[in-house]
């Protein structure tokens, strides 16, 4: 047995190669190809130490790659049990096919982290000409019917302060790029009960998503139904009404009080 009160110095370096080790991951997430050098040069590490926590990830399985490195098979594991905790994971499979079939469009769940959009569930729909997105990829909060959508359910106080503090980036002629802007489509949202983005971030892509709400009402993700601009213009009211009725039945599977105006 040891004594936690005699720890020695060693303890704070292993604690600091941990850390070091994360920003490597995550470094290679963000980035994938990355070579080791360009690792020690960006995150201000001696090489020797970038190819020894490199090296021991690799044995790990959480990198792979000789001179490209990328995400291993283990970093895939531990998302997809992490994702498995998460009950919006268990019970939006079945909704989403569900609005598939509704509105032939393609389906996305994405749920808010680090003052972005996460995609981590898609229903492609069945046309050929379709929008598709990567899984664990990222959709600006300004910039998307499905950020515009989680912003709208929250606390008023809480979506402002958010807003305040994100960059607004312009992607597209449509794009909301003054807080002022944003915060009058949110309350525009707040009083329909869904959001739109009209070509807001990709040209000719349109996009319809309401908010999904867990216990306490408050939102835990976003739904979505997205496509061709000028085929979502043409079935616009019945896709809304599609999402709006999908979400509501997602947030009451996940503890949130029924709406009364939906079925």
């Amino acid at each position: 047995m040891t004594d936690s009160s005699n720890r020695t110095p060693a303890d704070g370096g292993a604690a600091g190669t941990l850390a070091r080790g994360l920003d490597i991951v995550e470094r290679i997430a963000a980035t994938p190809g990355l070579t080791v050098q360009r690792l020690a040069a960006d995150l201000g590490l001696s090489r020797s130490a970038a190819y020894r926590i490199v090296g021991t990830l690799r044995e790990r399985g959480y990198v792979v790659g000789e001179t490209e490195l990328r995400l291993g098979p283990v970093v895939m594991r531990l998302g997809l049990q992490a994702l498995d905790g998460l009950d919006v994971h268990a019970v939006g499979p079945e909704h989403l096919r569900e609005l598939v079939a509704e509105t032939e469009e393609t389906a996305f769940i994405a749920i808010f982290d680090d003052d972005q959009m996460c995609y981590v569930m898609q229903q492609e729909g069945p046309q050929v000409v379709k929008v598709v997105s990567k899984l664990g990829s990222r959709a600006p909060l300004h910039a998307s019917a499905l950020g515009k959508a989680y912003l709208s359910a929250l606390p008023p106080a809480e979506a402002r302060a958010i807003v305040d503090r994100i960059p607004l980036t312009g992607y597209t002629p449509t794009t909301l790029t003054t807080a002022p802007t944003l915060h009058a489509e949110l309350d525009r949202i707040r009083d329909r009960g869904w959001a739109l983005d009209d070509a807001e971030r990709e040209p000719g892509v349109r996009c319809v998503a309401a908010p999904i709400l867990g216990a306490g009402d408050l939102p835990v993700a976003a739904i979505s139904a997205a496509g061709p601009r000028d085929r979502i213009v043409a079935a616009q009211p019945s896709i809304v009404a599609a999402v709006r009725r999908t979400a509501a039945r997602l947030s009451v599977a996940l503890g949130a009080a029924p709406p009364p105006d939906l079925p």
